[in-house]
């Protein structure tokens, strides 16, 4: 590549020699100068011009013996042919400009890219970057652009990368969107669909049976910018799903003995409920029923949920009011029992 760009500015610098000891016999009647701004699209004259300033600013590249090259730096003379060029092709001060500047910024971003290799943008990159940004000649403002470009492109990829590991949650998203940081934009919709779904899942199995409808239904929809609607149906489908898994889970940790476990999966299927209020629940050994109201009895909830529990376990009063005299554990029996086995 560095080769074919010096032969290139070779060829446009006896171009340039050549015109120039010619003009006199190359002009047409009445033409004060010769250029070739009707002959080569502004794309074309652009690209030309860039090759030349290319090989001003790094030098003639030439290969040695096994494999290797060096560049020979070239002097100011070249930048007069530079200029001489210009004229040739026709290229405004506009034109110029521009072609400059994107040099620059090709430059200062290939740089940056380096500096900014993990997306973080401390005080000493900024001050490093500030001195590139003045190196290389670009304007202020093309080089916070090109910083905040490379910057949300890692940082997407992060934010990605975070998301599907599950480190990601809503008060960390939240705290980016507070720092001015574009979440919605750095990642699609189909990824916050999933997160929205994570996290009404990570609701309905904290085991605290709390389910706050403006929180789901509302704040996390506008959050992560999707339809409420869509994700309302969302929760809906994983509530019904998880209801009926969490008494049989329930009862699983029941016969495990596991009494913390049983509480923390009634309050999930309570929180399930509250999303999408259930009928009574059925099963087939109703003791089992009355033992997982007695140890969340036990547990001291408040009354309303308490109430709902006896409704969804089909609970009558009566045996609700006798199960609260029971002063012994429902696991008492079974622990006798088991001291005596040998």
């Amino acid at each position: 590549m560095a080769e074919n760009r010096t032969e290139g500015a070779k060829a446009l610098r006896k171009l340039i020699q050549f015109i120039g000891e010619n003009k006199t016999k190359l002009g047409k009647p009445g033409q004060t100068e010769i250029n070739l701004k009707d002959d080569l699209s502004e794309r074309e004259r652009a690209d030309l011009y860039k090759t030349y300033l290319l090989y001003c600013l790094t030098g003639e590249v030439t290969r040695i013996p096994f494999g290797a090259q060096i560049t020979t730096k070239k002097d100011d003379s070249e930048y007069l042919l530079l200029n001489q060029l210009g004229g040739i092709l026709g290229l405004t001060v506009k034109e110029i400009v521009e072609v400059h500047r994107s040099l620059a910024e090709q430059a200062f971003r290939q740089q940056a890219e380096v500096i900014l290799a993990d997306g973080q943008l401390t005080k000493a990159r900024i001050e490093q970057l500030n001195e590139l940004q003045k190196q290389v000649g670009l304007p202020p403002e093309y080089a916070q652009k090109v910083i905040k470009n490379i910057t949300t492109t890692k940082m997407a990829a992060a934010l990605e990368t975070a998301i599907n590991r599950g480190r990601l949650n809503m008060k960390q998203i939240r705290e980016l969107k507070e720092a001015s940081i574009d979440f919605n934009s750095m990642i699609s919709e189909k990824l916050r669909e999933n997160l929205h779904k994570k996290t009404v899942d990570e609701i309905f199995s904290s085991g605290t049976g709390e389910f706050d409808e403006e929180e789901v239904y509302e704040k996390i929809p506008i959050d992560l910018n999707i339809n409420a609607e869509k994700a309302k149906g969302v929760v809906h489908e994983l509530a019904r799903g998880r209801l009926s898994n969490s008494l049989i889970q329930a009862v699983a940790l029941l016969r495990q003995r596991n009494q913390q476990g049983v509480v923390s999966t009634l309050n999930d299927l309570l929180a399930c409920d509250k999303a999408v209020p259930s009928e009574p629940l059925t099963w087939e050994v109703p003791e089992e029923l009355a033992d997982l109201y007695t140890i969340y009895m036990k547990n001291n909830p408040a009354p309303e949920k308490l109430c709902r529990l006896q409704y969804l376990l089909g609970i009558s009063d009566s045996t609700a009011t006798a199960l609260g005299e029971t002063k012994d554990s429902v696991f008492s029996v079974g622990a006798e029992e088991e001291k005596f086995v040998f």
